[in-house]
C-alpha cells in the first residue's frame, strides 16, 4: 500500500493504516536482516497547532544477526509512540520525504529500535573455534594456577648447597 503525501495533506480527522505485513527483507542494514509478523497501526493526524503528526502501534519480530556467529537470533519489538512530522531535513520530527510504501514506512519506524550487539540467549556454552575460545575468567584462573613462567624456571630448579 502507497502511502501518498497529498492524500494527508487536508485529512478532516485521522488517516489510519491497518499493518499486517508477515516479511519486510532488509538488504542494506548490516544489524538487521528481515522483520517478520508486522501487526498494528500507524495514524496521520494534526495537532492544535496545525502540525502534521504521526502515531503508531506496532509489534512483530525482528531478524538480527547474533554478534559472535552470525546466526539468526529473533527479537520481539513493540513500538507506541506518536511525534511530528518533517519534510525537511532542517526540521525535527519524523522525517518524511515523499511518497512511500506502508513497508519502507514500518522499516523506518523499527530502524532505531534495532539493536547493534545481539547474542543468542539460547546458548550452551561459550564459543571456541580452532586455536581460540572464550572462557569464563574462573576457568581462566584454573588453567593457570599451575603454569609456570619459563623465565623463572631456572629459578624453581635451583637449589642452593651448604
Amino acid at each position: 500500500m502507497l502511502v501518498r503525501i497529498k492524500d494527508l495533506v487536508n485529512i478532516a480527522d485521522e488517516k489510519f493504516y491497518d499493518v499486517d505485513i508477515k516479511l519486510i527483507e532488509v538488504d542494506d542494514n548490516p544489524y538487521l536482516r528481515r522483520l517478520e509478523d508486522n501487526k498494528g497501526t500507524i495514524s496521520f493526524f494534526y495537532d492544535y497547532s496545525d502540525k502534521l503528526c504521526i502515531s503508531y502501534k506496532l509489534e512483530g519480530k525482528m531478524v538480527c544477526p547474533d554478534s559472535i556467529t552470525l546466526e539468526d537470533v529473533y527479537k520481539d519489538y513493540y513500538l507506541d509512540d506518536e511525534e511530528e512530522v518533517a519534510f525537511d531535513e532542517k526540521d525535527e520530527g519524523f522525517l518524511i520525504y515523499g511518497d512511500l510504501e506502508l513497508e519502507k514506512l514500518v522499516y523506518n519506524l523499527v530502524l532505531p529500535e534495532v539493536p547493534i550487539i545481539v547474542e543468542n540467549c539460547n546458548k550452551t556454552g561459550y564459543y571456541s573455534g580452532d586455536g581460540w575460545s572464550i572462557m569464563s575468567e574462573e576457568e581462566y584462573g584454573n588453567s593457570q594456577k599451575d603454569k609456570v613462567d619459563p623465565r623463572l624456571q631456572v629459578l624453581k630448579d635451583y637449589k642452593e648447597e651448604k
